[in-house]
């Protein structure tokens, strides 16, 4: 994990809003990663997180999960963008918690 391997799997697969965080799983066995990110363009009244994993051979997946979503219009109302990702942490975490009993 790290600066590196995030802009690495983050090159055009997100919009460039740089200002949304960004959290990244990386597997080097698999040379795979299940990231976190924003999913919607900045302009939209609701913003939402999403799970997306990226393959080794450089495709990406959208997991589906429940929806992590906020709303511009109401910034300080819940649920607020921190609680939005926040969110979009456990679902990775349990993603990944269920993959591995899978192992």
């Amino acid at each position: 994990m790290g600066p590196t391997a995030a802009s690495r799997y983050a090159a055009g697969l997100f919009f460039e809003d740089r200002r949304r965080p960004i959290a990244q799983w990386f597997n080097p066995a698999l040379n795979a990663a299940l990231l976190v990110g924003i999913e919607t363009s900045a302009e939209w009244p609701v913003q939402r997180f999403g799970l997306f994993y990226a393959a080794a051979d450089g495709g990406v997946i959208k997991v589906r999960t429940t929806t992590h979503e906020w709303y511009t219009r109401t910034p300080k109302q819940s649920p607020t963008e921190e609680e939005s990702f926040a969110a979009a942490i456990i679902s990775a975490e349990s993603f990944l918690q269920v993959e591995m009993d899978f192992i």
